[in-house]
């Protein structure tokens, strides 16, 4: 596997071959792997960044650019790679991916990274879903905003909370909503 993914010739190189690397690899392999990351075949490039997460090579920016990948198993994988550091990632960067415009496999990944951080940004991503288009996304944002808690993160009487808060008001009902507020020190 080793020898085939490094040095073989890529038009013929089998999916089964690089998740036969990932598999049976060590570390070593991972520059391999990354090479493999811009192979025209989606399901090469998918198993390459699976491999890359089986063997936990973890390499921030080099997967943040695959989270635009147009294949959406590419994605998914670059995902769950990144998940334990979701807050690496810029979340402006992140909300951006929200966009209706955007895949719904690009959208799905953002929401899961943004999700993984915490304080304001957990909801202010699943306040910008909270009336979405797309079904699962809207009814994931919308159990998001009923589990948020303010945690230490969270600055005190912060005036965006605030309005965050206002915005999925309906969500909460009155009451959750006054202690929501409370627990962010926006009510005395």
């Amino acid at each position: 596997y080793r020898r085939r993914c490094a040095t073989g010739d890529l038009a013929t190189l089998s999916a089964g071959v690089v998740s036969g690397l990932a598999e049976c690899g060590d570390r070593r392999d991972a520059e391999s792997l990354w090479r493999l990351t811009s192979h025209p075949d989606p399901v090469v490039r998918t198993r390459a960044v699976g491999g890359l997460r089986a063997l936990d090579v973890l390499d921030v920016p080099r997967l943040r650019a695959l989270l635009d990948d147009p294949a959406p198993g590419v994605v998914r994988e670059a995902t769950w790679a990144l998940v334990p550091s979701a807050r690496m990632l810029d979340a402006g960067w992140l909300l951006e991916r929200l966009a209706v415009t955007r895949s719904r496999e690009t959208r799905v990944s953002a929401f899961r990274l943004l999700n993984a951080h915490d304080g304001v940004v957990r909801l202010r991503a699943a306040a910008a879903l909270v009336d979405d288009p797309d079904d699962k996304l809207r009814h994931w944002a919308r159990q998001s905003v009923l589990r948020w808690r303010p945690t230490d993160k969270v600055p005190p009487g912060s005036a965006e909370l605030g309005e965050l808060l206002g915005r999925v008001r309906h969500l909460l009902g009155d009451h959750a909503l006054e202690q929501r507020l409370w627990e962010a020190g926006l009510r005395a």
